[in-house]
């Protein structure tokens, strides 16, 4: 009996940690789509996809580790099984650095191997392609609209979050302001190589032209 235990235990340890790990890889994607632009783009442009409120969007990104990932991750779970993302929120909180997403596939039923189980990476694995397309084309048209492709209408039942306190919300602006001068600072950098760069190719094209003068000269 126990051998039986034990086979089964090593069957099910490598699922249950590809899952927890398919919910922080999901996650990591779409942050890694929403780190080339400020938080006001990010905000617009889910505010276009989920139909849901700039402040309760500002919400989700505190409570959620300051996660634009764990956002969209926690709005998708909360449409798929209709649970308020208020409560995946308190959930998400009770087990931080990302563990909380295993935890609430359980507490909801998600067994790995389940039916439900392949409709949550099935969503995942079509949620991670339609950002990244959307920011590569919100890169080029910076048109935010172009996020309501396939909308997601969330149910206002599923999103109400109650207020935050002041301390609350000084709190996530201040990461906001952080993120957003990380981010001016490396286009800045990424502007002074280019330019750096552009020079380079001016100068090895002066070389090339004053040799062939010189050459047309003889």
């Amino acid at each position: 009996m126990k051998k039986v235990i034990a086979i089964i235990s090593l069957i099910l340890f490598p699922v249950l940690m590809f899952a927890q790990m398919g919910y922080v890889q999901f996650s990591r994607d779409i942050g890694s789509y929403s780190d080339r632009y400020a938080d006001d783009e990010v905000i617009v442009l889910y505010e276009n996809h989920y139909d849901v409120p700039r402040n309760t969007l500002l919400q989700l990104f505190g409570g959620f580790g300051y996660n634009w990932g764990n956002v969209v991750l926690g709005l998708e779970i909360s449409n798929l099984l209709g649970v308020p993302v208020s409560d995946l929120l308190g959930i998400y909180r009770d087990y931080p650095q990302d563990n909380g997403w295993g935890v609430i596939a359980k507490r909801y039923g998600i067994k790995p191997g389940s039916d439900e189980f392949h409709r949550m990476k099935a969503m995942m694995s079509n949620k991670s392609r339609y950002w990244k397309n959307i920011y590569d084309d919100y890169g080029r048209s910076r048109n935010p609209v172009i996020a309501r492709r396939n909308r997601v209408h969330m149910n206002d039942r599923l999103i109400y979050i109650g207020p935050y306190s002041a301390k609350e919300m000084k709190e996530i602006n201040r990461h906001i302001e952080k993120r957003n001068k990380e981010i001016a600072k490396r286009e800045q950098k990424m502007m002074k190589e280019w330019e750096k760069g552009n020079k380079k190719i001016f100068k090895q094209n002066e070389k090339i032209r004053k040799e062939h003068e010189k050459r047309a000269k003889k």
